[in-house]
């Protein structure tokens, strides 16, 4: 009996209750994994990585339409020339504040990146251009299989549910939380002639959510709209952020911060000693630059500057044109 779990996609077994597929009955749906994750939240490691989901990326046809979904607040679009049709998913609209526009972050992405047929701007949550990111879909599939692809948190399975919610009348759900590797397999759903393949997301070993425990990674993820923190910094001195990132900056600058609401920043002097320990990494922005770090915060400095950041954890850190 060959059974894929309706949640994460990945083989049930009866074998091994440590290795992921586990059921107590081959009958059931869903694995113990999901079952727990979605019913009481708790969430197993598992034993896959990048090589395993990457292995499933590379078996993509490369005329399939590829649907790739990155979060506003990350925005990564490394491997988006790896395929030939793709349409960009900019997700998670809600979080950023309503002042910022569309055919703005559209613009930003579009200079960015070459190989693509469309760009949407979508909230899963507040079913934020659902209808025009499908209408899209049933343009470019042409009646062939359909690839939902995008790092770990990038959305991939909220925006499938709701799909599947508002579009047709099945009664199936996969497996969603904020933690990396939800989806372990390939889960395959036939949609109103649409073929659609959520994949796993691929894990981004620099994001400081693989170096917190369950109950931070709840703490850092933002729930609803953010409203950034502005600051007018003058000479010199340090904000430590929710006591995980220390920036030093040398110059006077106006910056903002985007982040969750309940994080605490704290002003401090150069002599501080908090976090000096920590992982050093030092930037020489020019004007109008973001410095992002990775599923925590971006920063949006207007003026150019010389920036030390100092972190608990070796995560990716680094600096971009101005999203907003």
């Amino acid at each position: 009996m060959t059974k894929k779990c309706s949640g994460c996609g990945v083989l049930l077994q009866n074998d091994n209750i440590d290795k992921e597929g586990y059921v107590d009955d081959l009958n059931k749906d869903i694995c113990e994994r999901c079952f727990k994750l979605k019913y009481y939240g708790e969430y197993k490691k598992v034993t896959l990585d990048n090589k395993d989901y990457q292995n499933i990326l590379n078996s993509i046809p490369k005329d399939s339409l590829v649907v790739y979904l990155t979060s506003l607040l990350s925005l990564n679009l490394d491997i988006i020339n790896n395929f030939n049709n793709v349409i960009i998913v900019l997700t998670k609209k809600d979080l950023l504040p309503k002042s910022v526009k569309d055919y703005k972050l559209i613009d930003y992405v579009s200079k960015r990146v070459n190989n693509y047929l469309d760009i949407e701007v979508i909230s899963s949550v507040k079913n934020y251009n659902l209808d025009s990111l499908m209408n899209k879909i049933k343009k470019y599939s042409n009646n062939k299989e359909v690839y939902f692809i995008g790092n770990t948190n990038s959305g991939k399975s909220t925006l499938i549910n709701k799909i599947i919610k508002n579009y047709s009348e099945k009664d199936i759900e996969v497996t969603t939380s904020i933690y990396p590797s939800t989806t372990l397999n390939k889960i395959e759903i036939d949609l109103e002639g649409i073929h659609i393949m959520d994949t796993p997301g691929l894990i981004s070993e620099g994001s400081i959510i693989n170096k917190l425990d369950l109950k931070e990674i709840k703490r850092i993820t933002p729930k609803k709209e953010i409203k950034p923190r502005s600051y007018q910094l003058k000479g010199k001195g340090s904000l430590i952020i929710d006591n995980k990132v220390r920036v030093d900056y040398f110059s006077d600058n106006n910056i903002t911060i985007y982040l969750a609401n309940n994080l605490n920043i704290v002003k401090a002097g150069l002599d501080n000693s908090k976090l000096k320990n920590g992982i050093k990494k030092e930037f020489k922005l020019s004007k109008d630059k973001d410095i992002v770090i990775e599923d925590l915060c971006f920063i949006k400095f207007t003026k150019s500057s010389n920036i030390d950041i100092y972190s608990l954890y070796n995560i990716n850190i680094y600096d971009r044109d101005n999203l907003i």
